[in-house]
């Protein structure tokens, strides 16, 4: 993470938890912030960076994660949020 992200990062209050591992990317870790419920995953070894997820795990979409990372935590779930929960970066399986 580069220090403006470190710095909008450090505005949420993350709770934190291991999902899985791998041994070539390390472990998976979700963050939920239990302020605005904002929720991010993280490979402890991959440069990757971190990346927004749904309340399943699943990746929302590099516009929603590139937005989400840059803004600092808004304190409180928004509708908008909500809304960008739907944009998965790619379409559940039926």
């Amino acid at each position: 993470m580069n220090d403006v992200t470190k710095r909008v990062w450090a505005t949420h209050d993350f709770k934190v938890k291991m999902l899985d591992w791998s041994g070539s990317r390390g472990s998976r870790l979700a963050y939920t912030c239990r302020l605005c419920g904002r929720k991010f995953c993280l490979f402890t070894i991959s440069n990757q960076g971190a990346w927004a997820v749904d309340g399943e795990g699943r990746a929302l979409q590099s516009a929603v994660s590139d937005r989400w990372l840059a803004e600092s935590c808004p304190r409180q779930t928004g509708t908008s949020d909500d809304e960008d929960r739907k944009l998965l970066s790619r379409p559940p399986a039926h």
